[in-house]
């Protein structure tokens, strides 16, 4: 978030497309796709015609390789690639087949007394995003909780509903409100928020892995092939983080001189430029990094250079110095 809070306020227009994560690739670039073509006909009539740049990191850099290459109906005039990541699930997961693929599927089994783990999950988060917007939970999240909570050979004593009497509830409410407001104001509860939003991520990956899933798709071997045969971006910065054990920029940067000796076979006037930069940093460098309201009350309160070391977002400031300088020498 910092990073492209960063980049707008150097005057860029950011279109953040959330996506849920997911093993099959080609599905995510189609909703990724979808929420961005839904914003494009009024981003359109009120900035008129402007270069789209993807900029993704780590699975996100991966998605915008897929879009470009197999996706031609988006077109990109670049690609800023962050901690490129193509590993398949056996090396990205360790002991994946032998330790996590069971016990997922153990989590997500159902049986007739007890609701599976991932329904106790999504319970939860649902109670722990209820919290973070300042409310109190509903009578129907509540009678959700209650079912859950007790089991089913003594739920037949349970009412079919939960209901808290209104003035309970407004009185509950008005004691919440305070609380949740002031830690809104200091800037802990969006990143609360935030982090229940990524928690939500999990419940949907333990289903897949319990519906069968064991590697991506499409595999790192069909990623690779399509991005050297098929990737169309004009202008691409892959950056790469010194101290990412996990991190294939090498790998991309290879593939991406390969596509554009294919594309010139095609098109022999075509140019590809692109750029390998090494920046400070490990790999959750772009994720550490506070929202930048937070970290502009910091460097008021303890100086810019006290409050980038503490806060951990100096490395990501060198990040957006490298964004920056490449997307001026674009003229994009």
């Amino acid at each position: 978030r910092y990073i492209l809070e960063r980049l707008s306020e150097a005057g860029y227009l950011i279109v953040a497309t959330p996506y849920n994560l997911s093993f099959d690739h080609l599905a995510t670039c189609d909703a990724v796709i979808g929420k961005f073509e839904r914003i494009a006909p009024t981003l359109a009539r009120q900035y008129g015609a402007v270069p789209v740049v993807g900029v993704g990191h780590s699975c996100g850099a991966l998605l915008q390789v897929l879009i470009t290459s197999l996706f031609p109906d988006t077109p990109r005039a670049a690609n800023a690639l962050l901690s490129y990541n193509n590993k398949p699930i056996k090396e990205a997961v360790p002991f994946f087949d032998e330790v996590f693929a069971p016990l997922f599927t153990a989590v997500a089994a159902k049986n007739e007394t007890y609701p599976s783990g991932t329904e106790a999950m999504a319970l939860g988060l649902e109670l722990a995003r209820t919290v973070t917007d300042g409310k109190i939970p509903s009578d129907e999240l509540l009678s959700d909780i209650s079912k859950f909570a007790i089991p089913g050979l003594f739920s037949s004593a349970l009412p079919e509903s939960v209901a808290l009497p209104t003035e309970l509830r407004d009185t509950l409410q008005g004691l919440v409100e305070p609380t949740h407001t002031a830690l809104k104001n200091a800037g802990v509860m969006p990143m609360l928020k935030e982090g229940v939003e990524v928690a939500e991520q999990l419940p949907l990956l333990i289903n897949e892995v319990a519906d069968g899933a064991r590697d991506f798709i499409p595999q790192n071997e069909a990623v690779s092939t399509a991005a050297r045969r098929a990737y169309r971006a004009r202008r691409t910065l892959i950056l790469k983080y010194e101290n990412d054990g996990i991190d294939e920029s090498e790998d991309i940067a290879a593939l991406l001189r390969e596509s554009e000796r294919v594309m010139r076979m095609k098109r022999p006037m075509i140019n590809f430029d692109l750029q390998l930069k090494e920046v400070k940093g490990g790999h959750a460098t772009p994720l550490l990094a506070p929202p930048l309201d937070i970290a502009t009350r910091a460097e008021d309160l303890l100086g810019a250079q006290t409050a980038r070391e503490r806060l951990l977002y100096m490395e990501a400031d060198e990040t957006v110095d490298a964004l920056l300088k490449w997307l001026e020498e674009g003229r994009l």
